[in-house]
């Protein structure tokens, strides 16, 4: 398996943050005009709806970040905790603040949901020892929505990163013979099927008409073809 987890049913306790001051006290705004920019040059392809990073802060060892989905994205919110465009966005916040070290999330612990469907967040990333991080993530008015006692990442390359989307040589079409004696007697797969072409007449000249016929009849029998392997 690629990952593994445990789930909790268990009440949550109370949460005990709040961001209701905003922008933080003593903290020092960060131009994010360029941001996905930046991130590209690292490896970091993002769509527009996953560029919701909107400003960001630093305070010491503390970055914040106020994140929000984009109006299009707003009628998908209430599917999710938190929608994942919404919650990966948080992350750009450290990354464009950070040493230009492209890293991926690797672990998370300690997960705490306390409300669900927003469309916009304030949130505060605190570092708490190499490559680990807590999140608080708040609702627009500082109530709490979601905690992370522990986010760590692992370094990788740009390459790396990129090299993803790079999948001619993972994945093809293969047709798979089926085993003597797999069909059921009652679906006989027969070794030959004549289709007639349902396309016009050759009138007019052969000519003139035969590549025309022999168009239409191959996406005639394309459509059968694919209806009847559906």
């Amino acid at each position: 398996g690629h990952a593994e987890g445990l789930l909790s049913a268990g009440a949550l306790p109370e949460p005990t943050f709040e961001l209701a001051q905003w922008p933080p006290v003593d903290a020092v705004a960060v131009e994010v005009g360029d941001a996905y920019e930046v991130l590209l040059g690292m490896g970091y392809e993002y769509g527009p709806v996953f560029q919701g990073l909107r400003a960001v802060w630093r305070r010491g060892e503390e970055v914040f970040a106020e994140v929000a989905l984009p109006e299009q994205a707003h009628g998908d919110a209430a599917r999710f905790g938190v929608h994942p465009a919404l919650l990966d966005a948080v992350l750009h916040a450290p990354l464009v603040v950070g040493d230009g070290q492209t890293v991926l999330p690797f672990s998370w612990a300690g997960v705490g949901l306390y409300s669900a469907g927003v469309t916009g967040v304030r949130a505060r990333i605190a570092r708490v020892r190499e490559n680990t991080v807590a999140l608080t993530i708040a609702d627009s008015t500082g109530a709490p929505v979601l905690s992370v006692e522990a986010l760590a990442t692992r370094p990788i390359s740009a390459d790396q990163l990129t090299a993803g989307h790079r999948t001619d040589s993972l994945h093809r079409i293969e047709w798979s013979a089926a085993p003597a004696g797999s069909g059921s007697a009652s679906a006989q797969v027969p070794g030959w099927v004549v289709a007639e072409s349902l396309a016009g007449s050759l009138d007019g000249g052969v000519a003139e008409c035969v590549l025309v016929e022999v168009s239409a009849g191959v996406h005639e029998v394309l459509g059968l073809v694919q209806g009847w392997l559906a």
